[in-house]
């Protein structure tokens, strides 16, 4: 995004009529928010939890706050019973340039039914899963054919895993990262509260990362220079707190780990709705340095691996990938997927090819993320559960 200097913000301010007071200033120019309206609430609310609502629709609730691709909540629910339903893909809810086998949207199928299961248990009932109920299930299947059934059991006594107690402070945080880099014993606590199932954690210091960091970024590079790709981050950004109150997803400054004056200034003075200014040299470049700084300041990355890159291996991937940045939510830390790297549309070829060069046929790294440590705190928006039910 565009940013200026205070001499040239100043001089826009007062050729513009715009003025901020001292209260105000100083609201701006601190690098933590409160907690707005609309972001997420509380999945876990013990008042929520304890009302009349039907169990599958607590369940539902919580599920939704998984975390999932550009925040499209990429899900929608045949409810059977009080306490069954039936997952689907939302078919109008895809990133078809930048996600062509819709790879990453059944990932976010595996988050959500990860969370639901964890979160399931707090409130005493057991998720029991079954992937692709209908049988064979391929890409032309989504939106028609079930990712997942779920049926909920009550239970006197359930195992709740330590992991779950942090589904309500979950949240991915894209900003600059703080303090020391992550050491082996930190990603070993990591991996064993994480206990993933189904696929490979790995874990790259940072001292190891100068090639993997040059890549990410260029990868960034791509999908931003590629007209079409960066056009569909557009049509899911949320300029300002009006558009987050009224689509509730999307993604955002804020969601970009830019607070404070730096959000102000921009959204109120340069990122503008439509498209010219969104392709613009200077937002793509201000853009772009956002990253850089970003990718800069992490303090270790880490990925999920697969042996097989098949609808149900996405999905699994998910389910560990939830795990993951919920283990490193209780061990204090923050994390970020790359997801551009990973990415399958044909611009991205070369350097998706270099990067997984030392995989062997038919593995595929799933998630990567940059890992550090950051007090910064936005909960991304989520709609209605009811905007999620199939009538």
């Amino acid at each position: 995004m565009n940013f200026m200097t205070r001499k040239k913000f100043l001089k826009l301010g007062l050729a513009s009529g715009a003025v901020l007071t001292v209260p105000q200033f100083l609201q701006y120019c601190s690098s933590v928010e409160t907690r707005k309206y609309y972001e997420r609430k509380d999945p876990l609310d013990p008042t929520f939890l304890s009302g009349s609502e039907s169990p599958i629709l607590k369940a539902i609730r919580i599920g939704i706050s998984a975390p999932n691709p550009h925040n499209i909540q990429p899900w929608k629910f045949k409810i059977l019973s009080e306490d069954s339903a039936l997952l689907y893909v939302d078919d109008t809810r895809l990133l078809k340039e930048t996600d062509p086998p819709f790879r990453q949207v059944h990932i976010g199928q595996g988050t959500f039914l990860e969370v639901l299961s964890l979160g399931a248990s707090r409130f005493g009932y057991k998720a029991e899963i079954s992937l692709f109920p209908e049988g064979k299930y391929t890409t032309k299947d989504v939106g028609k054919k079930p990712i997942a059934k779920i049926i909920l059991k009550k239970q006197d006594a359930i195992l709740v895993e330590p992991i779950s107690l942090f589904i309500s402070e979950r949240a991915t945080k894209r900003s600059i990262y703080e303090g020391e880099d992550l050491t082996e014993q930190d990603f070993s606590a990591i991996r064993k509260d994480a206990n993933i199932r189904y696929s490979e954690l790995g874990f790259i210091p940072k001292s190891q990362s100068e090639t993997l960091r040059k890549q990410v970024v260029s990868a960034m590079n791509v999908e931003t220079y590629t007209y079409p790709k960066y056009e569909e981050s557009r049509i899911w950004f949320r300029y300002n707190d009006s558009e987050m109150e009224k689509f509730k997803d999307g993604i955002s400054m804020r969601g970009f780990g830019v607070s404070g004056l730096r959000n102000f200034v921009a959204r109120n003075f340069f990122l503008t709705p439509g498209k010219e200014i969104w392709h613009s040299d200077d937002n793509k470049k201000g853009g772009m340095d956002i990253f850089a700084s970003q990718v800069e300041s992490s303090k270790g990355f880490a990925f999920i691996k697969t042996s097989k890159n098949e609808p149900l291996d996405w999905v699994q991937a998910g389910r560990d990938y939830a795990r993951l940045h919920l283990s490193v939510t209780k061990n204090g830390f923050a994390l970020h997927p790359l997801s551009q790297i990973l990415q399958e549309f044909p611009e991205m070829k070369e350097l998706r090819t270099q990067f997984e060069s030392s995989l062997k046929p038919g593995e595929k790294i799933q998630m990567l993320v940059r890992l550090g440590r950051s007090d910064y705190r936005f909960f991304s928006p989520r709609r209605d559960v009811q905007d999620f039910i199939l009538r």
